[in-house]
């Protein structure tokens, strides 16, 4: 379940809670303090259901950003009990939650390749591109290859678009036991979702259309899972654009994680452009 969370400043927002184990995606903090906003209290803004609830601690691990940018994050969380968030800073806490609604080595174990539903799609035959002129221009100065080679597009069995807006999109990405993908690329900064053990890494490896590419997938930032519970799952990386590649599962469980890439990163800008790029959020005071 994808959610877009928005707090914008001092919202009254509703008691709620999660109660899945999720992946934060942030590229934005909330700004300074906003001055019409009532002094703290004691205990802290906001409120908890129930201030003994062990689900008030959702163990949270976070991934940095990748190496020389300040966005995205990532953050690995466990249920949350229910609370009352309270923004007193003036741009909006603004991020999106992917929540795992089943563990996925569960699923492996009970259901096999039936778990994941792109397993049982049709695989149909792709071919890879030739490189050269004919492929078009290079797609940004942050990704300098051609768009053909889009993940979507050059390797479609093994990369579901499943949501786009004018932000960001939502990839699926699943590489089934001893499979090799097409050459591709991620034209765009990520951070990547991983539910459940996914095999050997080991068995996993990769074939670069430009071994010496300074977008090979360095200085990328990973978070462990949640520290309560016990919890194994899930965990998360953020990432640069990545250069073509060629991806070989030579393993016997399917490589299977969500990508969420940004078109724009907010960052800095949030505070000065949420009205115009969210424009809804002025209005949230009056949903009630």
């Amino acid at each position: 379940m994808f959610l877009e969370v928005a707090n914008p400043t001092l919202l009254d927002v509703h008691m709620h809670g999660q109660p899945f184990t999720s992946v934060f995606a942030h590229d934005s903090n909330t700004g300074p303090r906003n001055p019409a906003a009532p002094p703290k209290p004691a205990g802290g803004y906001g409120g908890r259901l129930d201030p003994k609830s062990p689900y008030n601690d959702m163990g949270s691990s976070e991934g940095a950003a990748p190496a020389g940018m300040k966005w995205p994050v990532c953050t690995d969380s466990g249920p949350q009990a229910p609370h009352r968030p309270f923004n007193a800073n003036l741009a909006p806490n603004h991020f999106y939650r992917l929540e795992f609604l089943a563990w996925k080595a569960t699923i492996f174990r009970l259901t096999g390749r039936n778990g994941i539903p792109t397993m049982l799609e049709p695989v149909k035959p792709v071919k890879d591109l030739v490189p050269g002129p004919a492929l078009g221009p290079k797609f940004s100065e942050q990704w300098p290859y051609p768009i053909a080679y889009d993940s979507i597009q050059a390797a479609p069995n093994n990369y579901k678009l499943l949501f786009e807006d004018a932000k960001l999109r939502l990839v699926e990405v699943t590489i089934r036991p001893g499979e090799t993908t097409p050459m591709h690329g991620n034209p765009y900064t990520s951070v990547l979702a991983f539910n459940g053990n996914s095999g050997d890494p080991s068995l996993v490896t990769e074939t670069r259309l430009d071994p010496n590419s300074p977008l090979n997938g360095q200085g990328a930032g990973h978070g462990g899972p949640p520290k309560v519970y016990n919890l194994k799952s899930p965990t998360c990386a953020t990432m640069a654009p990545e250069a073509p590649q060629k991806i070989h599962n030579g393993g016997t469980v399917p490589l299977h994680y969500y990508r969420i890439e940004y078109k724009r990163i907010d960052g800095g800008g949030l505070l000065a452009n949420w009205e115009k790029w969210y424009p809804w959020m002025k209005y949230m005071q009056f949903m009630r």
